[in-house]
């Protein structure tokens, strides 16, 4: 896997100097992993810094109503994995979205909904150590994810978190530029 990283390492730093548009290096992630770990689907939240919410999340696998019933979402409240992640800046395991008893009945419902029964939610951090958003892979709880599955979602939330930080600065340098 470690070519694999290397790979969609040189690719992201590349996209990113081509000033490629944020959205598509994070939904070009997302189909990378699951195109190297077979049966997963993989996606981003994307944190609002002022308001502590996700402001957009990115899962091409999944249907856009997945996304958008995302956004919004009070990190503090704690609903499901990904506020969990990034509330408390560590990697969340839900190995049973149903019988998880530390999350709201609305996001398993929704999880369940769209098929996700189990998943990880890694904080996608700044160089500083911020949580920026999520990387999540959702996976059949049959098989699990194996010790290389998670250390390649380790390196794709690093990288999501260097593209959310590029995302960040390119807004900074618009908001500056009006």
């Amino acid at each position: 896997m470690t070519v694999v990283i290397t790979s969609v390492r040189d690719r992201v730093v590349q996209q990113i100097a081509d000033r490629t548009e944020p959205g598509e290096i994070l939904e070009d992630l997302c189909i990378s992993f699951e195109g190297h770990s077979p049966g997963t689907r993989a996606g981003v939240t994307i944190l609002d810094r002022h308001l502590h919410t996700f402001e957009h999340a990115i899962f091409p696998s999944l249907s856009p109503e997945y996304a958008k019933a995302l956004q919004g979402i009070a990190v503090a409240d704690k609903p499901g994995s990904c506020a969990l992640a990034v509330y408390e800046g560590r990697t969340v395991v839900s190995t049973d979205v149903a019988a998880d008893s530390r999350f709201t009945s609305a996001w398993k419902d929704l999880g369940l909904t769209h098929g996700l029964e189990a998943l990880v939610s890694i904080p996608a951090k700044h160089s500083n150590g911020t949580a920026l958003g999520t990387f999540v892979v959702a996976y059949p709880p049959k098989s699990g994810l194996n010790r290389s599955d998670l250390t390649t979602a380790d390196a794709f939330a690093e990288l999501c978190g260097l593209v959310l930080n590029y995302r960040r600065s390119r807004v900074d340098q618009e908001v500056h530029a009006t």
